[in-house]
């Protein structure tokens, strides 16, 4: 029997590998993300069942988008909750319309994404749910106190759940990239908000992790194999995480 994955933030980026890398796996999977001209060339590469576009701050769009999830994947098997938002700012500069969007996209749609496909997954007796947060939550950031903070609550979220599902079949794990290059942070470099050989300096391996070791990663955890794991917090950072 198929399984079936929804991945948020699938348009580009370590989603659309996740995606892409499920796909081939023989899972059946549906993608979302704010960018539809994206999400419509992603969804051709990996044979996807559907996709919608829309913004998963916008409350209607989430239930809208789980809904149609549902409805086109009769069940949702697999959630990756991988959609997040970057706000580099120091603390006294950083707006306050910011904190609200930031623990809403990070932490708050996660949370309801999990609320909604858990019963579901109940009534299999099998689950996967695999958050993607970020090494800033593990060991901080200066001037991403905002997004670290956010990332830190899906370490708690992730471990109380997986308590809470595991007698259910349900194993739920949090992998923490280090710095990938994608869409979200290639700006902040173009735009020297970021200093590019300073943060290499800082990376014990001299490299950024690839979007393909966050999916290669991801699908392990999805798979049968990865039963014994939950409630795992992975730093998949090339040693940044050591200090």
């Amino acid at each position: 029997m198929s399984r079936t994955a929804l991945i948020t933030g699938s348009s580009s980026g370590i989603g659309a590998d996740i995606a892409l890398k499920l796909s081939q796996a023989g899972y059946k999977v549906f993608l979302a993300g704010r960018n539809e001209a994206r999400l419509t060339e992603q969804a051709g590469k990996c044979s996807a069942v559907g996709y919608l576009a829309g913004d998963l701050n916008d409350d209607n769009f989430l239930k809208e988008l789980y809904l149609f999830a549902n409805e086109k994947l009769d069940g949702i098997d697999i959630l990756v909750n991988n959609a997040g938002i970057y706000i580099w700012s120091a603390i006294e500069k950083t707006d306050q319309s910011k904190i609200s969007e930031v623990f809403k996209l990070n932490l708050q749609v996660p949370f309801n994404l999990c609320r909604l496909v858990v019963p579901h997954m109940k009534t299999k007796r099998w689950g996967r749910i695999i958050n993607i947060g970020s090494i800033s939550g593990v060991v901080g950031e200066a001037n991403a106190s905002l997004y670290s903070a956010s990332k830190a609550g899906l370490i708690g979220l992730t471990k109380s759940l997986a308590l809470e599902l595991a007698e259910h079949g349900i194993t739920i794990n949090l992998v923490n990239p280090g710095w990938v290059k994608t869409t979200m942070t290639e700006p902040l470099f173009a735009n020297e908000t970021l200093d590019e050989s300073e943060q290499i300096d800082m990376v014990p391996q001299r490299r950024w992790i690839e979007p393909y070791e966050v999916s290669t990663l991801v699908k392990y955890l999805a798979s049968d194999n990865a039963v014994g794991i939950t409630g795992q917090s992975i730093n998949l950072c090339a040693g940044l995480s050591l200090g």
